[in-house]
């Protein structure tokens, strides 16, 4: 089960409609400084968790102006499973089908309205979470159920600006006590366990005077004693069960011995902190908690900038785990790191691009990723399209493939010469506005493509004036456009 798609209408500088589109897998944001990113994450704890005294208030969570803030949110997967569940039977009516898929469709508006339901009114306002109800066709608040969304899925979000310290927590929801949750399930099958087991029925057997039962005997009688003469004869006795691994977990803590002595790790730095929050996730990624993990509620992990104060290899690493982790549970990362999406899949992941600010932001989903065919995409390829970094290996493998591409067409396996490809590019509508000189007596009409390569190529030729960064930025965005010709053209 994962969140299939988020609106936001007039969330902080999102105003009108903006839709994001998002995977099961791993959904990376990327762009500008404060373009958005951490909102979107924000509007979808919004939905789920409801505003109060301190988080998703009117000033910093609605837009400046009094159209009503409102966030739509699509979960899908396995939500048939989901409603017949106890808790959540009395969404069963509230499913439906988009695209043949079950679809549970949520809201949480500013917007203070009236709804009609069961031939009532009810009064709806920000703290109230609503479901479509496709045969009525509106938002409607359900009985009880504003508790229980929050145990729809369990969000982890790692934010940029928390101390780290925060994430490096024992709760059965949270990355770490999953780890050890799954731990303790093998745990429980061991000799010490059933030991543990006989001493505890041993310390707490009811016929045992030594036992603590024993002396609680005491404290029932006296109960007794009292509650007989007030309110009538009974009997009562304490009980203390063998405790469950929730309990142990409370009393758990991490400690770090970095030579300096053993310490808990909240006495230890930030940067070390945040180093041990992330390992903590991808040692998850490696665990068979994620094999096991069809029997938790679904995980969404958030992670906002994880790339800080991680050495370019640490941060490789850390994008395989979080693809790892991906695999079984809906991951959500703002980078500004290419080093983080180098195991971009687009299979599998979805990235958007968000760049400018108000009126003039822009929303890119990019799936043009895979330029070149199956694979992993080239560096080159991921900073252009996520960070729009123009760089000279990127123009290289799109000339490149251009390139292969004429000699594939040729039969006698020689190579596509330099006024062939300009030639193929001038056919493309690409014009000739570049003068090449080779030497003092030679020199060439080119293509801005076949120019820039050769600059590229040739940088021991002083006799040509460089090329500018917008010069390189139009010549990607040519060859661009004939690298998808080529790949939209039919098969012969």
């Amino acid at each position: 089960m994962h969140i299939k798609r988020v609106t936001l209408e007039n969330v902080k500088s999102f105003r009108g409609k903006h839709q994001f589109d998002l995977t099961p897998g791993v959904n990376f944001f990327v762009g500008d400084n404060n373009s958005g990113k951490s909102t979107v994450l924000q509007a979808l704890l919004f939905v789920f968790e409801g505003p109060s005294a301190t988080k998703w208030t009117p000033e910093t969570f609605y837009t400046a102006d009094a159209r009503p803030t409102r966030v739509v949110v699509d979960i899908a997967g396995k939500v048939d499973e989901l409603v017949q569940r106890d808790k959540f039977k009395v969404l069963k009516d509230f499913v439906f089908e988009d695209a043949g898929e079950p679809i549970l469709r949520l809201e949480r508006s500013s917007e203070e309205r009236t709804v009609q339901q069961s031939g009532k009114d009810k009064k709806v306002d920000v703290k109230a979470v609503c479901f479509w109800h496709p045969q009525r066709g509106q938002f409607e608040n359900v009985t009880g159920i504003d508790a229980k969304v929050k145990a729809i899925f369990d969000f982890e979000a790692i934010w940029a600006d928390a101390h780290p310290g925060d994430h490096i927590d024992f709760a059965s929801t949270k990355t770490l006590g999953r780890l050890l949750d799954s731990s303790f399930q093998r745990f429980v099958e061991t000799a010490p366990w059933k030991a543990l087991t006989e001493a505890h029925e041993k310390a707490f057997s009811h016929d045992s005077e030594e036992s603590f039962m024993g002396q609680t005997k005491e404290l029932a009688s006296g109960l007794k004693e009292l509650v007989d003469e007030q309110y009538g004869e009974a009997d009562y006795r304490f009980d203390f069960g063998l405790p469950d691994a929730g309990v142990f977990m409370k009393q758990g803590r991490l400690h770090v011995d970095d030579g300096a002595g053993e310490t808990p790790v909240s006495g230890k730095g930030t940067g070390m902190q945040r180093a041990i929050a992330l390992g903590i996730i991808q040692l998850y990624a490696r665990s068979g908690a994620l094999t096991e993990a069809s029997s938790h509620t679904p995980l969404i992990l958030m992670l906002d900038e994880p790339e800080t104060w991680l050495h370019p290899s640490a941060q490789l690493k850390l994008g395989e785990a979080l693809s790892r982790i991906g695999e079984q549970e809906q991951v959500f990362i703002i980078t500004h790191s290419p080093y983080l999406i180098r195991k971009f899949d687009p299979q599998h992941h979805l990235l958007t691009v968000l760049s400018g600010q108000g009126e003039n932001r822009r929303v890119h989903p990019s799936t043009t990723f895979g330029l070149f065919g199956k694979g992993e995409p080239t560096w080159g390829e991921i900073n252009y399209q996520a960070f729009e970094v123009c760089s000279n290996d990127f123009h290289n493998e799109l000339f490149g493939y251009v390139q292969q591409h004429l000699e594939s067409k040729k039969s006698n396996d020689k190579f596509a010469s330099e006024k062939e490809i300009d030639s193929y590019l001038r056919q493309k509508g690409i014009p000739q506005t570049r003068t090449w000189v080779r030497n003092s007596a030679q020199s060439d009409q080119r293509t801005l493509p076949v120019y820039v390569r050769n600059a590229i190529h040739h940088p021991e030729n002083s006799l040509n004036p460089d090329f500018t960064q917008d010069e390189l930025q139009e010549s990607i965005q040519n060859l661009i456009g004939v690298v998808k010709d080529i790949n939209s053209a039919p098969a012969t």
